[in-house]
């Protein structure tokens, strides 16, 4: 099985998610490996873009959605925006 995750983001305050870089932010299994799927309450910091639209994202994985198509999972993570204090404190 070949999991392609996808990555959106969600601003505080906003309906409408923004992309994170490519269609196919990761691509695990098979030959590309594996790694770990966060779940819904996650936090997760991406790095800046390459195209520099942001310097980081970072936020609590609200939503996943995944896809079944043929040997291949699509999953798309939304990542909501947490201020800095939640950031450097979430609750346990």
């Amino acid at each position: 099985m070949k999991y392609e995750i996808d990555y959106v983001f969600l601003p505080k305050g906003e309906t409408k998610t923004e992309e994170i870089g490519g269609i196919n932010d990761m691509v695990l299994g098979d030959e590309h490996g594996f790694g770990i799927v966060p779940q819904v309450g996650d936090y997760v910091e991406i790095p800046r873009s390459r195209m520099g639209e942001r310097e980081v994202y970072k936020g609590k994985v609200c939503r996943r959605q995944f896809r079944h198509v043929l040997g291949y999972v699509y999953v798309r993570i939304v990542l909501a925006e947490v201020d800095d204090k939640e950031w450097n404190n979430p609750a346990c």
